[in-house]
């Protein structure tokens, strides 16, 4: 969510996460691989500029002095402060500074946001908004009831061996948008697959109720993988010795974790590691520091990024890791605590995980959490896997590895499943089928995303980035052959590999936060291609229609894209207000027009709003057209139904939104004989809601009577509600308008999508 609060931003389509309707195929189609046309738009000087250490801390500095001023400036509370975590300064001289946020000292989860300053304009990206207020910061429940429910949740999730060694935190809680007093518990143990556990649990500090819990190490999945003869980087000791220390990575360090986890660096005598196969225990330490060098001096290169952290660090890797004593770990993972990668040897004991695309993704891992940190819960686990395979796809491509074909598969020649297939296929996920664990990834976005496990939900934005980067369609990439299709049928025109990942770069290190989804990733996209590319560009079109190809947002045909047409039935009698909402990438304003709606509605040539009071019921082959200022042209076809409304029966066939926690209300005209409402009159309700018994519903009388429908409950998951409730009216008059009000009464706890009144009728 950005909202803006001077004259900086750059405009961004809404972030929708529906497809326009299919009616065309995109404009100026660009070869794959092609330099992204940048047009008058582009913001000169958007690129980020590498930061030394002192201009940094500069800025760190200036931020951390200028935050309580700036806290203000932004209306947050007296009790809110913010904390500088990370920033980036673009050429232009934009600083794009990352904040923390507490409430009374205490750490706000989903509260993170980042401000972006151009001289006197500013814009902001919250990870949530809303009000910060809590009645009281002190917990109901104790830390020591929060512990252990923090360990049975752990334990029920997988986590063995679990621990809290250090006591809860009091936080404040923001993920659903609605703050709440918790405590945030750290388990630690071991996963299923061997690998480290760091869980954390969140539990509400009033209830007890268990918020959310999330692992924390952060783990990619595969067996073997060698790069051949390579260069590494090592530093000759004191005592005539070579220790595998990068000097020119930050001090990069592998060490061997077969007898102590802790690891021990590792040394040689002639500076000739390993001899390429898995018996000699230095092999898979050289495939490990190659790794850290190729991601090292690919977000160097590509991004002027000086290390993970971007703070010249190094980080470390272990190899030969084990999940318990004698015991190999089958897996890889990243963890933030040690700033390291860890390795394991295969189910086998024979198969170390230590290939360039792995070693590659863990990394990413890093850089994603110094920078939006992205987090544990909703579709942002799923977002953050992607762009960790997005950059590893990257650093192969960046290496060209003679043995280490870059391509766009995941772990290919790991065999983790014991297929022989890879783990996932960016062209089209769902090649890959059900793994071993029990999940197919996603090849398209759909509600139930937010819910699925992660590297399942990572399919979206591996095919995401596929299509930004090479287009849909067939085609052959260093001898693999490629299929990828799109949700809507249409093809993608790629911009090539290398500006795809500087686009999602961009938006990762500028414009996600703690929170992003999906939809939240197109906008930020969107944004970043803008600034290095323009508004105008077919860059930016790329963008948005490689989103589309996946299921998320509108497709741009002929520069014009739109929000799905408000389409939904339409009733005789009953008046009429729907907007089109389109938008073109080229300057100046829309127009609109209509053909053959419904007898009594028409369109406003300006506005592209729809109204009237349908007059004859029956099924209308409608179009509308959208036209910009350049002249270009996009049609939607559809067939519009208007139903019969009147006499006995009334109907309102307009579908609303139910806004979570809040209220929406329809409508009704009543045009029939006057006189009272019957005491049997007959209330009609289709819904949808994760959780529809939780909606309170009402009949407002035209009078303004309330009428009770349906009371809360019963607790149960039920998705739908289709039912017809009789309730006494027969103490108001029938004639005017009715109004449906339906309330979301889901417990404050649930962070649930908005749910629908699909249609409402009366029978007298």
């Amino acid at each position: 969510m950005v909202i803006t609060a001077a004259a900086l931003a750059v405009s961004a389509l809404p972030a929708s996460a529906g497809a326009a309707s299919p009616d065309g195929t995109s404009g100026n189609p660009r070869s794959v691989g092609a330099l992204p046309q940048i047009d008058a738009t582009a913001r000169a000087g958007a690129r980020a500029v590498p930061l030394s250490p002192a201009r940094r801390r500069q800025l760190l500095d200036r931020a951390a002095d200028a935050a309580p001023d700036t806290a203000r400036s932004l209306g947050l509370g007296s009790h809110e402060t913010l904390i500088p975590k990370n920033v980036v300064e673009d050429a232009d001289g934009t600083v794009h500074t990352r904040y923390d946020r507490t409430y009374a000292g205490l750490p706000v989860l989903g509260g993170d946001l980042v401000v972006h300053q151009q001289g006197g304009s500013r814009t902001v990206t919250y990870a949530a908004q809303g009000e910060l207020t809590l009645g009281t910061t002190t917990a109901e429940v104790p830390a020591a009831t929060a512990r252990k429910s923090a360990l049975s949740k752990a334990s029920a999730e997988g986590t063995r061996k679990a621990d809290a060694h250090d006591a809860p935190r009091r936080v404040v809680w923001m993920m659903g948008g609605r703050p709440t007093l918790a405590w945030e518990t750290v388990v630690t143990g071991v996963q299923q697959d061997g690998s480290p556990s760091e869980r954390h649990v969140v539990t509400d500090a009033a209830s007890g109720t268990v918020l959310a819990s999330a692992e924390h190490v952060k783990s990619a999945q595969g067996n073997s993988l060698h790069g051949g003869r390579v260069t590494i980087g090592s530093t000759p000791q004191a005592d005539g010795t070579y220790a595998l220390i990068d000097p020119e990575r930050g001090g990069h360090r592998t060490l061997d974790s077969s007898v102590d986890s802790r690891g021990v660096l590792f040394t040689d005598d002639d500076d000739v590691w390993g001899d390429g196969t898995p018996s000699d225990p230095q092999t898979a330490a050289v495939d490990a520091a190659y790794g850290a060098r190729m991601t090292w001096d690919f977000f160097k290169d590509r991004f002027g990024r000086n290390g993970i952290a971007d703070d010249g660090r190094g980080s470390t890797s272990r190899v030969h890791y084990e999940q318990s004593r004698g015991v190999p770990l089958a897996n890889a993972n990243w963890q933030d605590g040690c700033f390291c990668m860890s390795y394991g040897d295969g189910a086998d004991g024979q198969h170390p995980v230590t290939s360039l695309d792995i070693a590659a993704h863990e990394m990413t891992h890093g850089v994603t959490s110094a920078t939006a940190g992205l987090g544990d819960f909703g579709e942002s686990p799923g977002l953050n896997e992607a762009i960790s395979d997005m950059m590893a796809a990257a650093v192969e491509f960046y290496a060209d590895n003679p043995h280490d074909v870059p391509d766009y598969m995941v772990a290919e020649l790991d065999d983790l499943h014991g297929d022989g297939k890879p783990i996932r296929y960016m062209d089209r996920p769902s090649k890959a089928g059900v793994s071993a664990v029990g999940y197919a990834p996603l090849d398209y976005w759909t509600p139930e995303a937010r819910w699925k496990e992660a590297h399942m939900v990572a399919g979206i934005g591996d095919h995401f980035f596929y299509l930004l980067a090479e287009g849909s369609g067939q085609k052959t990439i260093n001898g693999v052959d490629y299929e990828s299709p799109t949700y809507d049928k249409l093809p993608v025109a790629g911009i090539g590999r290398s500006d795809a990942a500087e686009v999602v770069y961009r938006a990762l290190t500028v414009y996600m936060t703690s929170t992003t989804d999906y939809a939240g990733a197109r906008t930020a996209t969107l944004q970043a291609a803008a600034d290095l590319y323009g508004s105008q560009s077919d860059a930016y079109e790329a963008v948005a229609n490689a989103w589309a190809g996946v299921n998320v947002g509108n497709r741009f045909v002929n520069h014009i894209a739109a929000d799905p047409l408000p389409t939904e039935p339409v009733a005789t009698g009953q008046p009429v207000s729907r907007r089109i909402r389109a938008s073109s990438t080229r300057p100046g304003p829309l127009t609109y027009s209509a053909r053959k709606l419904p007898l009594g509605l028409s369109v406003d040539r300006a506005t592209g709003l729809i109204t009237g009071t349908p007059r004859k019921a029956g099924d209308y082959p409608s179009s509308v057209v959208v036209t910009d200022a350049a002249g270009d042209t996009r049609t939607f076809s559809f067939t519009w139904t208007a139903l019969e409304s009147g006499g006995h029966f009334f109907v309102n066939p307009t579908r609303y939104v139910i806004p979570q926690w809040g209220v929406a209300e329809s409508p009704l005209v009543y045009k029939g004989k006057p006189g009272k409402a019957p005491s049997d009159l007959k209330v009609t309700v289709d819904l949808d809601h994760g959780f529809s018994n939780a909606m309170l519903i009402d009949l407002i009388a035209p009078d303004g009577t309330v009428v009770p429908v349906k009371p809360w409950g019963p607790w149960v998951l039920t998705p739908e509600l289709h039912e017809t409730y009789t309730v006494d009216a027969s103490a108001v008059t029938k004639t005017g308008t009715w109004t449906l009000r339906v309330t979301d009464a889901t417990p404050g706890l649930y962070d649930l999508d908005p749910g629908h009144l699909q249609r409402w009728s009366l029978t007298f």
